[in-house]
């Protein structure tokens, strides 16, 4: 089994990803478990809380947003990166056997890291690209939680400036403070801008977008991105969403993670 430990288990990109490889892992007959800090992954998975972990010499572990200090007594190690500058590799004393980044830039990114890595993407989920209705390419839409780093207000200004009939968020309220200063006044002042919570069909809530924007800070390989592709939702972006697309299926992501892991 595989063990995949990480320090954000909660509504996120990361957490989406992990998910959608250990499918990936389930469809070619290997088991893995999440565990996290946060239960929100619990009934979406195999997993549990990352205090009940015990490590075990014959571990195969996967750890991400985690710096462990001393390397635990296990098998093997492989550190999963999906960040920038909110967890710098390279100020962190390796505890790990290698290094899976997601993309070239984001490794250039991490300049003070050195040691061994691989460049493995995301696993993609298929989604259906369905007729957009006349009313549906009137609404946009913004995907993600609320913070600093996803800019959701300036988002919201961007499609009201391009004259949407509805702006509709979908996410969860990560940062309070940023919530209260810059989001909820744009929601209180325009009776077309509706919070919608945290949908778990994506298909759904792509079916009701006709264009979806994002205005992060900083992004290393956006979900949202390639899904609105999959989905055939217009996608309005920034320069930090401009990074690598790396041309790899399904089945050639596992090989590669499975090479890394020495279990193929």
């Amino acid at each position: 089994m595989i063990k995949i430990l990480t320090g954000w288990s909660n509504k996120g990109g990361s957490t989406f990803a992990f998910i959608n490889l250990m499918n990936e892992f389930s469809k070619v007959g290997i088991q893995s478990k999440l565990y996290g800090p946060h239960d929100w992954h619990l009934d979406k998975c195999n997993g549990g809380m990352i205090g009940d972990y015990t490590p075990k010499e014959e571990d195969v572990l996967i750890t991400h947003f985690l710096n462990l200090g001393n390397r635990p007594p296990v098998k093997k190690i492989i550190l999963s990166c999906h960040e920038k500058d909110v967890f710098e590799v390279g100020n962190i004393r390796p505890f790990w056997d290698n290094v899976v980044f997601l993309n070239e830039k984001q490794r250039k990114y991490h300049k003070d890291f050195r040691g061994g890595y691989e460049i493995i993407p995301n696993i993609k989920v298929p989604f259906k690209k369905n007729i957009k209705s006349e009313k549906t390419l009137k609404t946009a839409g913004i995907i993600g939680s609320y913070d600093v780093n996803k800019r959701t207000h300036i988002s919201i200004e961007r499609a009201l400036a391009d004259e949407f009939e509805e702006v509709l968020l979908f996410g969860n309220i990560s940062d309070p403070n940023y919530y209260n200063e810059f989001v909820k006044p744009l929601v209180d002042k325009h009776e077309n801008v509706k919070e919608m919570g945290f949908l778990s069909d994506k298909q759904e809530m792509y079916d009701m977008l006709g264009c979806v924007y994002l205005s992060s800070r900083s992004e290393v390989a956006s979900l949202v991105k390639d899904e609105c592709y999959s989905t055939g939702t217009e996608f309005r972006g920034n320069h930090a969403t401009n990074n690598d697309t790396i041309e790899m299926t399904n089945e050639e992501v596992i090989n590669k993670w499975l090479k890394v892991l020495e279990l193929w």
